[in-house]
């Protein structure tokens, strides 16, 4: 499962984040992404290298 996540305080740079939650042990992980990025998908393709998510599920 993956969530996009943006926070922003004032007078402080914006921090984006990418969660993802493992599907087999519910661990989540938070990734920390470039501010420029529009939407999770994209984030997903950012994290494994312009990989996109069904092209790297065939991968693993």
């Amino acid at each position: 499962m993956y969530n996009q996540q943006r926070r922003q305080r004032e007078h402080v740079e914006p921090i984006y984040l990418l969660k993802m939650t493992c599907p087999s042990t519910g661990f989540i992980h938070a990734l920390r992404v470039p501010p420029d990025v529009e939407s999770a998908r994209e984030e997903i393709c950012w994290v494994n290298w312009g990989i996109s998510p069904e092209e790297f599920k065939l991968q693993t």
